[in-house]
């Protein structure tokens, strides 16, 4: 059964929220894909990524990498799963084809995209909840996390 969980940001940087739960998925000892919609976005997470804390860094790949199999966290434009993933991250509104094929599956959306909002509101009263746990949080006006299922 795949855990499948929606972040609705309200006033977040989803890069920054990214961020976070990949640092979360590192220190439970879990791989991770990070799912995005094109190669400059792909750059631009694996930028950030390298360079959003001043004391640290994320190391990760990315399909321009060689070796994938060896990087904890892996950027992809395709849905694929080289380094033995149990999570998979979705930032720019796309969807999860193969959700059985992980363990995980994490949806962050801003709420300013009403098109991406709307979708993803069809999508999670088309999943099947006796086959998978779904779970959605948006944030309040205070940045705290609430239970919006």
């Amino acid at each position: 059964m795949s855990e499948i969980f929606f972040y609705k940001l309200k006033n977040s940087s989803s890069e920054i929220f990214l961020a976070s739960l990949i640092e979360k998925s590192i220190e439970n000892n879990w791989n991770s894909v990070v799912l995005l919609d094109n190669i400059e976005r792909m750059e631009e997470i694996n930028d950030f990524l390298w360079s959003y804390k001043d004391i640290s860094f994320l190391p990760h790949g990315s399909q321009n990498d060689k070796n994938p199999e060896l990087h904890r966290v892996y950027l992809t434009c395709e849905e694929e799963n080289p380094n033995d993933s149990d999570v998979i991250f979705s930032i720019d509104g796309l969807l999860i084809k193969n959700i059985n094929s992980w363990q995980r599956c994490i949806y962050i959306f801003n709420e300013q995209n009403l098109k991406v909002v709307d979708q993803f509101n069809t999508y999670k009263k088309n999943i099947d909840q006796s086959q998978h746990f779904l779970k959605s949080f948006e944030q309040n006006i205070n940045g705290k996390w609430i239970n919006s299922n």
